[in-house]
């Protein structure tokens, strides 16, 4: 069967004819000679036309998303497509693509009709839908249309494009601890900071609750797209707003959108865990870390389902006596496929995902159940030190399942320690250490944990109510240097601490001069690979029935 294809010529259609079929051996259609085309076509396509070309030929040049071979076999077979439309970067205008058989004359008609005069009006219809009444930027459901045909026509022009986010920083603490209307007060800042370098190349939109998305394109190189984000970047700066940005390139990262935007989404992710307030561009490894990360997540759930963690203790000792203060409960993880996976590296992806809730619940669980035992097979009157993550500790339920884990285990609450960080300062002050002022209420010790390594920690000293501080391992690591300058700042701490009535532990002690130094100091316990290792629950058992061979040294 010979068949043509043609179109009806008027001023608001752009045709093609096409005719004799391509066929192959089997007699199945495969392609189409395009006889004709008008001016309006080539416009359209934006290239032109060659003498006697392929149906596919010109389907391939003017836009492989939308099924042509598709829509002229079904056309030929009477059904009909209604919802085709096509943007054609070359006129800057959307058509609505129709097809129509005439078997008498064994054509297709093909018209494209230039709809775009009506798309404006719903498109200024839609733009109070579109349009975020705080800052007048388009929302994200006009970035997303925008950033559609800003690649379509970046891809045919052959010119660059990126994409920035911009993520302000710590909104949520904003809002919560001075109220809406200032954390209102400051998107609206960073919306007229962004609105300094809105033009023709430029477009802004709010993104989302706390980021601002911008569309840069037409930049000549690199450097000058650097150069930009940099100037984005100082005036943030000259107005005092933190924020965090993230940058992908079009076509040098991807040349697809959903990636773009993803890139740039890891960018800020990447600026967020760097400690905030700085700018980073996409670069492959953020991505190889992210699919680890995820791979890593998905593992943990598996996990903690599968219940695959397993508590080690390290124990502590009397720096004068030599006697046991107790153990500090350490959890451990061992996949199968990935090998022993270090706290390090689980832990922060626990609270970045929200896992560390149940961990953080099985491990102080763990522990309130081991401490029982002891206490039931030895009269044991140590104490079991827990690590409890801020995220965990802000928890509304926090301490009504703290009460209940004590009322459930009858365990003596004096011989259970929380151990907290820093960190629980962070985010909410103010509920931090109202909890931890009913903790220690509740006869349970509070102590904190890597003291040494923020930068407020003595400011810290005075508001938290705490029974125990630890001097963390980077300070015990050179204390034994010969400038002295280590020591001197460690006996410092120790003599401060002591005042204050807190008792004190050195962490990572490691050989003998240390603990000699600890004791001159004198400094209350000791925790480290000199005096024990961290052991799995069987050798501390072991230990606390009066096996001294079951401790793990150096």
């Amino acid at each position: 069967m010979s068949v043509n294809l043609s179109v009806v010529l008027d001023n608001i259609a752009a045709p093609v004819i096409v005719g004799t079929p391509i066929k192959d051996n089997t007699g199945k259609i495969i392609d189409f000679d395009i006889v004709y085309t008008n001016e309006e076509v080539k416009k359209a396509a934006g290239f032109i036309m060659q003498n006697k070309p392929k149906w596919s030929d010109f389907s391939m040049n003017i836009t492989s998303d939308i099924p042509w071979f598709k829509m002229a076999l079904d056309a030929i077979a009477g059904r009909f497509y209604d919802d085709i439309k096509y943007f054609s970067p070359s006129t800057q205008a959307w058509y609505k693509i129709e097809m129509k058989y005439v078997p008498s004359e064994k054509y297709i008609i093909i018209t494209f009709i230039n709809i775009t005069s009506e798309r404006e009006y719903y498109r200024k219809l839609k733009k109070t839908l579109i349009t975020d009444p705080m800052t007048g930027f388009s929302n994200r459901t006009g970035f997303a249309d925008t950033f559609a045909i800003t690649l379509e026509t970046a891809r045919f022009k052959k010119y660059r494009a990126a994409l920035l986010v911009v993520d302000i920083d710590n909104l949520q603490n904003i809002n919560d601890s001075l109220g809406s209307a200032a954390g209102d007060q400051v998107i609206l800042d960073v919306a007229d900071v962004l609105k300094q370098f809105q033009r023709e190349y430029i477009q802004i939109f709010r993104y989302g609750d706390d980021e601002f998305a911008v569309i840069i394109t037409n930049f000549e190189s690199d450097d000058s797209l650097v150069n930009f984000i940099d100037c984005i970047f100082d005036a943030f700066q000259l107005k005092q707003i933190s924020v965090s940005g993230g940058i992908s390139m079009f076509p040098a990262n991807t040349e697809q959108k959903e990636e773009l935007i993803r890139f740039a989404d890891m960018a800020v992710h990447y600026a967020k865990k760097n400690g905030k307030n700085s700018f980073f561009y996409f670069e492959p490894e953020m991505q190889r870390v992210f699919i680890q990360h995820l791979t890593l997540q998905t593992k943990m759930n598996e996990a903690l389902l599968g219940s695959c963690f397993t508590q080690y203790y390290q124990p502590q000792f009397d720096i004068q006596s030599g006697k046991l203060r107790g153990f500090e409960a350490l959890i451990r993880w061992h996949d199968d496929e990935l090998g022993t996976i270090s706290p390090a590296v689980f832990i922060p992806l626990a609270e970045e995902s929200g896992l560390i809730v149940p961990i953080g619940k099985w491990v102080l669980r763990t522990a309130i159940t081991t401490l029982k035992t002891w206490q039931a097979k030895y009269d044991f009157r140590g104490i079991i030190s827990v690590n409890v993550s801020p995220i965990q500790l802000l928890c509304d339920n926090f301490l009504q399942e703290l009460e209940e884990l004590i009322l459930e285990y009858k365990v003596d609450p004096e011989l259970l320690e929380i151990e907290i960080t820093e960190g629980v300062m962070i985010n909410n002050m103010g509920d931090a250490i109202d909890k931890l002022r009913h903790i220690k209420a509740m006869g349970i010790r509070v102590s904190l944990d890597d003291f040494g390594t923020g930068y407020s920690s003595l400011s810290y000293l005075q508001m938290l109510p705490l029974n125990t501080l630890k001097i963390d391992k980077a300070f015990i690591n050179d204390i034994t240097s010969k400038d002295g300058v280590q020591a001197t700042i460690t006996r410092s701490i120790i003599d401060m601490v002591e005042k204050m009535g807190l008792e004190t532990i050195a962490e990572g002690v490691e050989n003998k001069e240390q603990l000699e130094l600890l004791h001159k100091f004198n400094c209350n316990f000791v925790q480290g690979f000199l005096r024990g290792k961290p052991m799995p629950y069987q050798l501390c058992d072991a230990y606390l029935a009066g096996d001294v061979n079951a401790l793990l040294k150096n």
